[in-house]
């Protein structure tokens, strides 16, 4: 038995003050203010900080700093994360990999998930390859014409029929018949890097779309720049599309600059959606440049974003217990929607919320320690705490 105690414990509706967690094994056994604890339990005092559930990120590719992706290094890209208390991560595969290569890095991280060597990894999801090859970083190296058949049935096949995600621009799929598979295979859904219209995005939702992939980023408007020449500003645009839909949840990014997402609309969404519905997720991927470099005012000089050799905006190196502390910042959300929309709602969002996501007795001992200033003390992933 293990407990925390003198906990400030963020529960998903209040604070417990001065609250103990009772740990026993892998799971979470009492929460509470007067628990008797049985003798022999290891006690950890948490002299007042802040216990949440552990971060739930349901998009990263790579380890930041540390320059592995999923196909490099599974195992530290996992670790990394993790170190930084994120509990349940998605190995998400991007779009940019061409087909043969992709199926064999799905079937490769699928084979350690099955052998237990990624614990906290709760499946593959794949942003695309079926993009609007005009939205994203790279989005033109390997693009694809529209969903390939054989290939999307490959890479399920590879995960054994459980796909953790799955995003697509709807306006690639012509036919819908991409999107009558993932519906018709219980696929959690995302649409993203889209210039949809709010038909198409509507249309996607209908068959089953659950999630929007980093709102506000890459995505376009239907009607291009015509809107401009028709109103003075662009209408239309697939972020509209998104945010008119009540059945999204819907995935931002928050760097420290709002670069991402501009705060007023991080915040618009936050006020719009609420905490049950928006996920804060890292989109985490590599860096091939020190930011320390750059002088001040050179966009490169962010100490968590990523721009590729073209100069595009390719992903972030955020962890997530920094993008814990940007969402705050930029929108002055509570510590309680915080911690909801770091943990609960993206683990409901890909359907894994009977088993983490919240500090809930029966749930896993997924938790984080977190001071007055949202600095990530301490981890416990499955009751262990990590190093």
């Amino acid at each position: 038995m293990r407990a925390i105690v003198h906990a400030k414990v963020v529960l998903p509706d209040r604070v417990l003050e001065n609250g103990t967690v009772l740990i026993n094994g892998q799971k979470i056994q009492a929460v509470g203010t007067d628990i008797e604890l049985p003798a022999g339990t290891q006690v950890l005092d948490a002299a007042g900080c802040y216990v949440g559930p552990g971060f739930v990120d349901i998009h990263i590719h790579g380890s930041g700093i540390e320059k592995k992706r999923w196909p490099d290094d599974p195992e530290s890209v996992a670790q990394y994360h993790l170190r930084h208390g994120t509990t349940a991560i998605n190995a998400c595969l991007g779009y940019s990999t061409p087909k043969q290569e992709l199926i064999a890095q799905t079937k490769m991280i699928q084979s350690l998930i099955d052998s237990g060597k990624l614990p906290s990894v709760y499946g593959v999801g794949f942003e695309g390859p079926y993009i609007n090859p005009e939205k994203g970083a790279n989005s033109h190296l390997n693009a694809r014409q529209g969903p390939d058949e054989d290939e999307y049935t490959q890479l399920y096949e590879a995960c054994h029929g459980h796909v953790f995600q799955w995003m697509y621009a709807p306006e690639m799929d012509k036919d819908g018949r991409f999107g009558d598979f993932l519906r018709d295979h219980n696929v959690v859904t995302a649409v993203g890097h889209t210039e949809a219209s709010p038909a198409q995005i509507r249309a996607a939702v209908d068959k089953g779309a659950t999630i929007a992939t980093h709102l506000f980023d890459a995505m376009g408007c239907w009607r291009g720049t015509e809107s401009i020449d028709e109103t003075g500003i662009i209408q239309d645009t697939a972020a509209d599309g998104c945010l008119i839909c009540p059945e999204l949840t819907y995935e931002i990014i928050p760097d420290s600059r709002g670069v991402h997402v501009k705060p007023a609309n991080m915040k618009l969404t936050y006020m719009l959606a609420g905490p049950h519905r928006v996920a804060i997720i890292t989109d985490c991927t590599t860096i091939n440049y020190d930011p320390a470099d750059y002088p001040p005012e050179d966009k490169h000089s962010a100490p968590d974003l990523n721009y590729n050799e073209s100069g595009e905006l390719s992903g972030s190196v955020l962890t997530m217990d920094r993008a814990f502390r940007n969402f705050m910042k930029h929108t002055g959300s509570s510590v309680i929607d915080t911690f909801l929309m770091a943990a609960t709602t993206p683990a409901k969002a890909v359907r894994i919320d009977r088993v983490t996501g919240s500090v809930v007795p029966g749930k896993y001992a997924d938790l984080v320690i977190m001071d007055s200033e949202f600095n990530l003390k301490q981890t416990f992933f499955h009751g262990e705490p990590v190093k």
